[in-house]
């Protein structure tokens, strides 16, 4: 392989693996472990790129239902995230992470009630 072939490879490389990067995102939530869903939830950790708010909804196979209640973050790490409830829900919940544009949700995750 010439010296130019591996600068090529190298360089395809990097941006593949920025590119890949950039599309992962920083946000995520992870909802630790079955909990009761009845008054609320508690979410392990929310890692938001910016400010945002966290929704709660009745899930019922995955799909949204009513809106159960919300909970500010901050940009960053935020632990131990609680969600109290308007409404109980009726088993399962799905969180929905909102930041900058408020119509597309940045992360999300299942809380399985116990």
């Amino acid at each position: 392989m010439t010296k130019h072939s591996v600068k090529t490879v190298l360089a395809a490389a990097v941006v593949t693996l920025a590119g890949s990067a950039a599309f992962a995102g920083t946000n995520y939530i992870k909802p630790g472990y079955a909990q009761n869903t009845n008054s609320g939830v508690t979410l392990e950790l929310v890692r938001s790129d910016s400010a945002g708010v966290i929704y709660a909804y009745d899930a019922r196979d995955g799909v949204e239902g009513k809106v159960l209640g919300s909970a500010p973050v901050k940009a960053g790490a935020n632990t131990d995230v609680r969600i109290d409830f308007r409404t109980p829900a009726l088993k399962d919940v799905l969180t929905v992470l909102y930041t900058g544009d408020t119509t597309t949700p940045a992360a999300s995750a299942e809380v399985n009630d116990n």
